[in-house]
């Protein structure tokens, strides 16, 4: 290999290095000049509390602080449900059919993910069924028992 062949590689070495160094200026500068927007995401994921496992169609309310409903959203299948929100202050509300509901607070963040875990603990049914016990306390009484 010659003087002048090295040179040559010397040369487009040292331009592509110059290319790059310039497109990495550039894109920082847009970036400045251009944020990213002011959002981010909250991922509920809910959970039964005794079996650990997924509550697929539970209820997800995104509030604002003041209650205001801000998002309605659906667990999927593996329990859990995301949405893009403004950077700010939520309360999240998780409700299932024969489960206690919960609500949380979160802080959404600018180009992060809030995640919040709900472990949704069962409603008892007092160990019978008080409709029947009526009924069957009244058909008792009129029995004269």
């Amino acid at each position: 290999m010659g003087k002048g062949s090295l040179a040559s590689l010397q040369s487009v070495v040292s331009f592509l290095v110059g290319l790059v160094s310039l497109t990495g200026a550039l894109y920082s500068a847009v970036r400045f000049v251009k944020p990213a927007p002011a959002t981010g995401e909250v991922l509920a994921v809910v959970r039964a509390a005794k079996t650990d496992r997924a509550l697929p169609g539970s209820a997800i309310e995104v509030l604002t602080p003041q209650d205001t409903l801000v998002a309605t959203l659906t667990a999927s299948d593996d329990g859990s449900a995301r949405r893009a929100l403004a950077e700010g202050s939520y309360r999240v509300r998780v409700t299932a059919p024969r489960f206690r509901a919960q609500t949380r607070d979160v802080q959404v963040q600018r180009g992060a993910t809030a995640e919040v875990r709900f472990e949704l603990a069962q409603v008892s049914d007092g160990g019978g069924h008080p409709v029947s016990r009526t009924v069957g306390a009244a058909f008792l009484h009129g029995l004269g028992l």
